[in-house]
């Protein structure tokens, strides 16, 4: 029994359903239902009555979740007062984020920071990496979540996860629901993106190229994943959107619908950037070590 399982465990009771609990941990319900299964493995114990539209914690469980909220709060007290030892909670950092894909666990992790200490001077920069990296490089960012590049001038990347893009339109676009759509059918349709993103996904010129297309240069800008799901809901557009966070809601919601076009398979990898992790204050390191966590566990 670990601290990670405690919580998952204690995610599910404040939320009764795994889900749900999955989502405000930014974990697949897969992966949350496994912890869950080892944790009761291990103890022996059936923790969680599971009700139809409702998890409930039995007997066992409501005893193991008093025990773990005072557990997890001796735990956030000990780190308290160790960071504050090491100087962590005073200082000043700068973080530059990609605009799109994952600003709802990044502004979870961060608020969450920001909550533990309160004196510290937090800030935020979105962009692409072709706008953040000269920031970074000259020292006004601390380090980017970004998509990983073939250069960097010297910037260290750690590469973190995989992320899927796809073809996205309206509920009641004449497009959605059908199978096996060409790229040829998507041109005849405005297709919207960000002009920064197909310059990561791989295989974009490929793709075209294989159908005997030449690749579409119309694109909107940058702008976050709010923007395109407002946009397409409300035309006949189709955007090219990263399958995470607001997107992948909105899709398994039934607001928008994934397009079944099987020659668009694109994706990029997330990750870190940075200058040198030892040259980073007490706090900056603090924050990418929990952001490297954090950005892992969306990993599929």
């Amino acid at each position: 029994m670990d601290l990670k399982q405690l919580r998952h465990f204690c995610a599910i009771v404040d939320n009764g359903s795994f889900r749900k609990a999955a989502d405000s941990l930014h974990i697949t319900p897969p992966a949350l239902s496994l912890s869950i299964k080892r944790l009761e493995a291990e103890l022996g114990l059936n923790l969680l009555d599971r009700k139809p539209g409702r998890v409930l914690a039995t007997a066992f469980g409501r005893s193991l979740y008093a025990s773990a909220q005072r557990i997890d709060s001796e735990v956030q007290s000990a780190l308290a007062q160790l960071n504050a030892l090491r100087g962590i909670g005073s200082g000043r950092l700068a973080v530059g984020i990609i605009p799109y894909g994952i600003q709802a666990p990044m502004g979870k992790l961060i608020g969450s920071f920001c909550d533990r200490y309160p004196q510290l001077d937090v800030q935020i920069a979105l962009g692409s990496f072709s706008f953040l990296a000269p920031r970074l490089e000259a020292g006004e960012l601390d380090f980017l979540i970004t998509e990983i590049q073939d250069s960097t001038s010297g910037l260290q990347q750690e590469a973190l996860f995989r992320l899927r893009y796809a073809l996205v339109a309206g509920k009641g676009h004449p497009l959605a629901g059908k199978r096996n759509i060409s790229l040829g059918q998507v041109l005849d349709y405005r297709l919207a993106f960000a002009g920064t993103w197909r310059v990561v996904i791989d295989n974009w010129e490929e793709t075209f190229a294989a159908e005997g297309l030449a690749p579409p240069t119309s694109a909107i800008g940058e702008a976050t994943d709010e923007f395109f799901l407002d946009l397409i809901s409300n035309c006949d557009a189709i955007s090219v959107l990263p399958m995470i966070g607001s997107i992948r809601d909105a899709i398994d919601s039934g607001r928008l619908a994934e397009l079944h076009v099987p020659a668009a398979d694109w994706s990029s990898t997330v990750g870190l950037a940075y200058r040198d992790a030892e040259q980073l204050s007490p706090d900056a390191r603090l924050l990418l070590d929990e952001t490297r966590g954090a950005l892992a566990a969306l990993q599929p």
